[in-house]
């Protein structure tokens, strides 16, 4: 039986296409598979956005795998603080369902140090991790009141009343205080005027009196006008001298040490804190 040779020009393009035909079945697989970006390649807030994805889907093992090289302290130093804090806080939720309670407590120390009014809403985690969140705020609880930053404070504010309350966070009590005061002090100012404007006092040899436009009204009204603005006054002094003593006394106990009972899961905890 006779062979016949194929041009060289057929025979290449037979090579051609046979390679091509290898290749497209090569990265036919590949290509049915989702692409993953490297973990490396994604931004800080790439992560821990996907983080928080899989915290909500329980995916703890993934969470940990995002979040753990934004905590490491090369990487750590390079992030925003509000990054940083968020990037602690499910690196100890991921250590924690891990096992490893001891890292746990060690990133949610660090995530409070940042946010020290930092929480886990009970509404987005399990009761476990939350507890376990809150052990280690007690725990910390003189640690992390000394990284708050301590307000100014002035006694001489309590002698303004209702000054001395705003600086003691008392706000509603503030409200009252300062509501009566005002009231007060309008009351007797106005009564006052209008006393001075309706009546005159006259000298005479028996000692002084008051004539109040003798013949109207003015002079009927003047009783009940004098009756208020005593009372007025006498509100005006009185609630002046409370919101005094109120101020100085909560300013007093605010720099005292008192007790505290904290909750933690399985028992308790009986400590003492001041306000200073």
């Amino acid at each position: 039986m006779a062979v016949r040779a194929l041009p060289a020009s057929a025979l290449g393009a037979a090579l051609a296409a046979l390679a091509a035909l290898s290749i497209a079945l090569a990265a036919g697989p590949a290509a049915a598979q989702p692409a993953l970006a490297p973990q490396a390649a994604l931004t800080p807030q790439d992560a821990l956005r996907e983080a928080n994805d899989a915290a909500t889907a329980g995916d703890w093992a993934r969470v940990g795998a995002l979040v753990g090289p934004l905590v490491e302290p090369r990487r750590a130093s390079t992030l925003p603080p509000a990054d940083l804090a968020e990037a602690y806080r499910l690196s100890g939720m991921a250590a924690f369902y891990g096992q490893r309670r001891d890292v746990a407590e060690a990133h949610f120390l660090a995530y409070l140090k940042i946010d020290l009014d930092g929480r886990l809403d009970p509404a987005l985690y399990p009761p476990e991790v939350v507890g376990f969140f809150d052990e280690v705020r007690t725990k910390h609880q003189g640690e992390l009141r000394a990284r708050r930053p301590k307000a100014r404070r002035y006694w001489l504010l309590n002698l303004v009343p209702p000054g001395g309350q705003i600086q003691n966070g008392e706000r509603g009590k503030a409200w009252v205080i300062g509501g009566l005061i005002g009231a007060f002090a309008i009351g007797n100012v106005t009564t006052y005027l209008v006393l001075h404007s309706w009546c005159t006092r006259v000298s005479g040899d028996g000692g002084s009196s008051v004539t109040c436009d003798e013949g109207t009204d003015h002079a009927r009204s003047a009783s009940t006008l004098r009756g208020i603005n005593i009372v007025t006054g006498i509100g005006l002094i009185a609630t002046y001298a409370y919101g005094v003593y109120d101020g100085a006394r909560s300013y007093r106990r605010r720099e005292t040490v008192q007790p505290f009972v904290a909750g933690v899961s399985g028992g308790g905890m009986l400590g003492i804190c001041g306000a200073f």
